[in-house]
């Protein structure tokens, strides 16, 4: 299988370039859309953002690119890219794939703090997203889908740059510098990025629930990072109530569980389901060899030409 975005040669099976990493599978009318999942909040939030113009570009060239740099030199030296565990990676590809991604992120397994977390930044050519290595060990492999998903759910939405803004405001980066005698980001525009990266979450939840297609992974994934690392969710009639247990010291993260399990019951959900189901199917069936009979064929037919079965 060839890249169409650099022509190098791949495996049948990959789902991304492994030279240029770009997505292998051609775009479809079945292919996950940002309007598919994103929160009606956050899409209004950031079209305000984007109406500042030119000004959260100044601010990323000037404050942002060079806090990230550090965090690159950092990875560096001490980050491990994902491919160090071959589960884990083909976890990364899985969720990638799942989201539609045009361009596989790059992945790294890093200590960043006292309290284990995961977070991205980049730009859209080139999303990184860090996880902390002590996640691997304590989430199960849907929990990881759930934290890789809701990651890859910011990347996907386009959050990037705003999303940095927001995480070095947090960190008290200098956003008040001045700037040819202005102050590069006014009160109103904090208050107005910090509201935006409030709702960003609750899109990025979706696609955590997108990832792994079930709420209590979701739920559990948020209950182990927040200290619950033997918490048992069942997933059954009782399941708000364990989590209003569970969740009792953290009301914010108990409403944002609320609204995955919410969304989880909705038509949109639903119907991103079907569509992703109709996707994988085809992505089968247009492959060099009969999914019934094992036999050779074109992989642009849809037909075997030994058993003469329809492969959709």
């Amino acid at each position: 299988m060839n890249c169409a975005k650099c022509m190098t040669s791949n495996p049948e099976s990959g789902l991304f370039c492994d030279r240029c990493r770009a997505i292998l599978e051609a775009e479809t009318e079945y292919w996950l859309r940002i309007d598919d999942f994103q929160c009606p909040a956050d899409k209004e939030a950031l079209e305000i953002l984007k109406s500042t113009g030119v000004l959260a570009y100044v601010v990323n060239q000037f404050l942002v690119k060079p806090y990230e740099q550090k965090q690159r030199e950092y990875l560096s030296k001490y980050g491990l890219p994902s491919s160090h565990l071959g589960y884990f990676e083909s976890i990364v590809e899985e969720c990638a794939y799942t989201l539609c991604l045009r361009t596989l992120p790059e992945v790294y397994l890093a200590n960043f703090g006292s309290a284990p977390n995961a977070f991205t930044f980049g730009n859209d050519a080139a999303p990184v997203v860090v996880v902390d290595g002590r996640l691997v060990q304590m989430l199960t492999c849907d929990e990881l889908r759930s934290l890789l998903g809701h990651e890859m759910g910011h990347i996907k939405s386009k959050h990037l740059l705003y999303n940095s803004l927001a995480n070095t405001l947090a960190q008290g980066v200098g956003l008040s510098t001045s700037f040819l005698g202005s102050n590069l980001i006014s009160a109103a525009m904090k208050l107005a990025l910090l509201a935006w990266h409030r709702e960003s979450e609750f899109t990025a939840d979706r696609a955590a629930l997108i990832s792994s297609q079930d709420p209590k992974h979701v739920a559990s994934m948020f209950a182990k990072i927040l200290g619950r690392r033997h918490t048992s969710i069942s997933g059954d009639e009782s399941l708000l109530q364990e989590l209003a247990e569970i969740f009792q010291s953290h009301p914010n993260h108990l409403g944002r569980i609320k609204a995955v399990i919410d969304f989880s019951k909705s038509q949109d959900y639903h119907a991103i389901l079907k569509k992703s189901s109709h996707r994988r199917m085809f992505r089968v069936a247009f492959t060099a060899n009969c999914r019934f009979c094992g036999a050779s064929k074109p992989t642009v037919s849809s037909f075997c030409p030994e058993c003469g079965k329809s492969q959709v």
